[in-house]
């Protein structure tokens, strides 16, 4: 997989626990079962990228004209080589501790994590000094910070005869930030679309770019910054005129489960939340741009589902002073330019909030008596109900819909018999 300089490499850790539980101070205490503390420090290795990508590649391609009835074969170089190419290591320090007590009835977890990256494996898509044609090669590009912690509740708070309440709770927090990169975008197009291939350092790694959003002209034109801080209604083709809009990946998430059983009835339900991160709004309330053969331009085309938001859009003078939303423009206008569209699908104003929570689950199970089932001849008969994906609540009605938090939830009924 790496470079022939690079076949070896050293992964050491080590770790240590301390049951603080077995100490002579709380031998005596009845109620704990367990208490206990540990940390370990090491490194580990990725090797995940497929083999001989250190080495450049060859492809053939056919056709052109016939030559003595055959069609010639042309050679290109379609991978360049990584002559340097080697492990990815992440060196990690962890400590947390484990309670638990009450018989088991109440346990909790806490880790906190330090994970530092190093020659991280990435896919570039090269510069164009490079030369054209080279798709994606291996590289070791960069270093990465994690930073978090993860806490872990759960506990069985009644428990009777014919009752039993159990609930659990996850929660975690992550930060991200890619401290060095080797390789940077050469340019703005290949930063807005593969930002993973280009990290930039202080961000996170899986970041969102964008055009500072301006508002409308007082034509109801879209408008962004350029590198130089001023208002223009066309793409400003600059990477000094791009500015970091947010993380893809949740800051903090987590869920929430809880358990009721009365005699032979159950109930469960599950919530999972996750927030802190952002998403590019791609259902806009604008006409696309389509490039139109026979008339040799860019011409925009109403597509099967346009956001209702374009009722909101600009009118008349005075209009940009109350929404951010385009006036409609077709390609006769002399105000027309395709490069409404792209600036204002990449401008930050279209990046929203994608913070949401979820009732992933309800289930509801009855266990049919033993009376009953000792008559039927079986061992055990049980009947279930069970609703996924149940309802959303988002921070941006945007990103309910495209998250899917207003498709219909899916209902299962089900029957089990033990014979």
């Amino acid at each position: 997989n790496f470079a022939a300089n690079n076949k070896w490499a050293f992964f050491p850790s080590a770790a240590i626990r301390w049951n603080a539980s077995n100490e002579k101070f709380l031998k005596d205490v009845k109620w704990i079962d367990d208490l206990s503390v540990r940390a370990s420090a090491g490194v580990t290795g990725n090797d995940a990228i497929s083999s001989y990508m250190s080495m450049a590649a060859l492809s053939t391609t056919t056709g052109g004209y016939l030559f003595n009835g055959s069609q010639p074969v042309a050679y290109y170089r379609s991978r360049l080589a990584s002559p340097n190419l080697t492990w990815e290591k992440t060196k990690t320090f962890n400590v947390g501790f484990d309670f638990s007590a009450f018989s088991g009835r109440l346990n909790a977890t806490f880790d906190f994590y330090n994970k530092r990256g190093e020659n991280l494996l990435a896919n570039t898509m090269g510069v164009p000094t490079e030369g054209f044609g080279y798709n994606t090669y291996s590289i070791n590009n960069g270093e990465m910070l994690n930073r978090g912690f993860e806490l872990s509740l759960s506990g069985e708070l009644i428990r009777t005869k014919d009752f039993s309440w159990s609930a659990n709770l996850i929660y975690g927090y992550n930060h991200n930030k890619v401290t060095y990169v080797n390789v940077k975008a050469p340019m703005y197009v290949l930063q807005f679309d593969y930002p993973d291939a280009y990290p930039q350092v202080g961000n996170p790694y899986r970041a969102i770019y964008a055009y500072q959003w301006a508002g409308l002209s007082a034509d109801g034109i879209p408008q962004v910054y350029n590198e130089n801080g001023e208002a223009v209604t066309y793409n400003p083709s600059s990477l000094d005129a791009i500015v970091y809009a947010g993380s893809t990946t949740p800051t903090y998430g987590g869920s929430f489960g809880t358990s009721l059983r009365y005699k032979n009835w159950n109930f469960s339900m599950l919530l999972v939340y996750e927030g802190g991160h952002k998403m590019r709004n791609s259902f806009l309330p604008m006409l696309n741009n389509e490039y139109n053969y026979a008339t040799w331009g860019y011409e925009p085309y109403i597509t099967s589902g346009i956001n209702s938001d374009i009722e909101n859009r600009w009118k008349q003078p005075g209009d940009e002073k109350h929404t951010d939303i385009p006036r409609l423009v077709f390609s006769d206008s002399p105000l027309y330019t395709s490069d409404s569209y792209d600036i204002y699908k990449y401008a930050d104003v279209n990046v929203i909030s994608a913070s949401n929570l979820r009732l992933k689950n309800i289930s509801l199970s009855y266990r049919l008596p033993n009376d009953f089932v000792k008559k039927a001849m079986i061992k055990g008969a049980k009947l279930n109900f069970n609703m996924e994906n149940v309802c959303m609540i988002a921070a941006d009605d945007q990103a309910k819909y495209l998250l899917g938090g207003y498709n219909n939830p899916n209902f299962v009924w089900g029957l089990t018999v033990d014979f």
